[in-house]
């Protein structure tokens, strides 16, 4: 048994295709074939069963996976320790979290990191909190980055940034020429929302309830692209995180405009599974991560 073999199986075991598992190692689905029947015949025991489609982790299989996940990341721990002695970081980091705070709030980040760590592949994936959650207790991805997230022993949670909580509009709507918008004016509006269950739809909700305004839901989405498509075709107002639709403030496409009452904030968090075992290049991420996104604008190179 080596790392080689370790390595192919984790990932057969986690994506639950010889055809990704081939892909992810750069080998072919045959190989991946004859990996995993090398290593039942070593153990004497079937890993996988075949006869099912997706195919399926036997009892022992379950059981030599988490062993195997947990030699890998030491391995790759200890990888990456050595060579940091070399001032050579390798390896790759995963990051799973809402599209507006990966898509963009992150972006100034990841390229920094990149400048400074060019043989290290970041995997950036866009979800729901929910799902990005599953993904670090899973150990899927090395964290998440996530606006809220309900309370759960098994993971940790590290304040990142706040986000704040604009108007967003059509440039031609009428309270694109004010300043700042009072709460009350927003009565009985058309306004394209976040749907029921997401973190942001709940806490704008809470604000509109403190002021006693009643808004007209016009749609409820769980994508915040199609919610700027849809304010750029002067559907509805939205209320949405500054950082996601920055580029079309910059493109003129959206106005967007704060509230007279007070500012409004959503807090994004990076969350991970409590009891992980960081690879060098995450433990750089992480650390990298307590800087101000603005401080992190002016160190990248152009």
């Amino acid at each position: 048994m080596d790392i080689e073999q370790i390595k192919i199986f984790c990932d057969l075991a986690e994506t639950r295709s010889f055809s990704k598992a081939a892909s992810q190692n750069l080998v072919s689905q045959s190989a991946v074939s004859q990996q995993i029947k090398n290593l039942e015949n070593q153990l004497k025991l079937q890993l996988i069963d075949r006869t099912c489609r997706p195919l399926t982790i036997t009892q022992a299989g379950e059981i030599f996976f988490e062993g195997c996940r947990d030699i890998f990341n030491r391995y790759e721990e200890l990888r990456n320790q050595l060579a940091t002695l070399a001032q050579e970081i390798t390896g790759s980091v995963t990051i799973a979290g809402i599209p507006s705070v990966v898509l963009y709030l992150l972006q100034p980040y990841i390229r920094y990191y990149l400048q400074n760590h060019p043989n290290v592949k970041l995997y950036v994936e866009p979800m729901r909190a929910n799902q990005a959650v599953e993904m670090v207790l899973s150990d899927k991805s090395d964290i998440a980055m996530i606006s809220s997230i309900r309370e759960d022993r098994r993971i940790i949670l590290n304040d990142f940034y706040k986000e704040q909580l604009l108007l967003a509009m059509y440039p031609k709507h009428k309270f694109s020429k004010k300043r700042k918008v009072p709460l009350k004016d927003l009565q009985l509006q058309p306004v394209i929302l976040f749907e029921r269950d997401q973190y942001t739809r709940k806490l704008i909700d809470g604000i509109l309830k403190r002021y006693g305004v009643t808004i007209k839901p016009v749609m409820e989405l769980d994508n915040i692209e199609t919610m700027k498509r849809a304010i750029e075709a002067n559907v509805g107002l939205g209320i949405l995180p500054e950082p996601s639709i920055l580029p079309e403030i910059a493109a003129g496409t959206i106005v967007a405009k704060p509230f007279s009452e007070e500012l409004f904030y959503r807090p994004v968090a990076i969350a991970y599974r409590k009891g992980k075992i960081f690879s060098e290049p995450a433990k750089r991420f992480i650390a990298l991560l307590k800087k101000n996104p603005d401080e992190i604008k002016d160190l990248i190179r152009d």
